[in-house]
């Protein structure tokens, strides 16, 4: 999906399809208010002008918004990643606890990330990752002092303190970040910058129309590239639970290695 409900090639085919229509209109505009009969075709040097400040500032800002959205969907994938390295980490370390703490634990970090591979990742009201991590902490924390002081079990709470950061992090990072009003002003950017060019004179109106809908579409395609890194969640470009589910495959190959060799 494309965050709006709609595959993603139908969504695509839509921001094209405006911005030819969008192209093709501002040419039809520009030759009704300034005919070629009345101003012949010569280009208006106020109008090209103007178009090079206003393209220069708008090209700044849109590149400066794709690179950053890139930038914090791709830390956003780390964290992920880190989130699910410290699952496996945490389950191998388990192997070295006593009964019945190993078991609970082992069925815990079992829920966390089933959970946030299922439901939590569809976006439906599941507290069972939350809880698995508050009762981690119990299960720790309730053991007897000669045990909890081991060198394991502190590593094991280090591990745990790294995977609630970034459960956290994760959470806030896969939010959009783009607030409404800069998304109405790279919009309505766009849409000034295509419906100048039709004021523009080229001396071919087959060429005019080509030029206008190349620059229209690479507009919409941008915002399009945008729009999909911001909503790292809802779209078909999305970061996966991929992590998540290679996290339960290691757990079912410590488990068998824990049958093979048991202590």
């Amino acid at each position: 999906m494309s965050g709006s409900g709609l595959p993603l090639w139908l969504f695509l085919v839509s921001v094209i399809a405006v911005a030819i229509a969008i192209a093709v209109g501002s040419i039809w505009l520009g030759n009704r208010i300034l005919p070629m009969q009345r101003y012949g075709k010569d280009q208006n040097p106020a109008i090209a002008s103007f178009l090079t400040v206003v393209g220069f500032l708008y090209g700044a800002l849109l590149g400066f918004t794709v690179v950053t959205t890139w930038d914090h969907f791709s830390s956003t994938q780390v964290v992920v990643s880190g989130e699910a390295s410290a699952l496996t980490t945490m389950y191998r370390q388990t192997v070295a606890m006593p009964e019945p703490e190993r078991t609970d634990i082992q069925v815990l970090l079992r829920k966390y990330a089933s959970a946030v591979a299922g439901p939590e990742w569809n976006k439906q009201n599941n507290d069972g990752a939350r809880a698995a991590i508050t009762r981690m902490y119990r299960t720790v924390g309730r053991q007897q002092p000669n045990i909890a002081a081991k060198p394991i079990n502190q590593q094991f709470l280090n591990q745990l303190s790294e995977l609630a950061s970034d459960r956290n992090e994760r959470i806030v990072g896969t939010k959009p970040r783009i607030p409404a009003l800069m998304w109405a002003g790279l919009i309505f950017g766009a849409v000034v910058l295509v419906a100048f060019t039709g004021f523009l004179r080229l001396g071919s109106t087959v060429g005019h129309v080509i030029v206008s809908s190349t620059v229209a579409v690479l507009l919409g395609l941008l915002l399009c590239v945008v729009f999909q890194l911001d909503h790292s969640y809802a779209t078909d470009q999305r970061i996966t639970s991929g992590p998540f589910q290679h996290a339960l495959d290691i757990f079912d190959s410590v488990d068998n290695d824990s049958r093979y060799f048991p202590r």
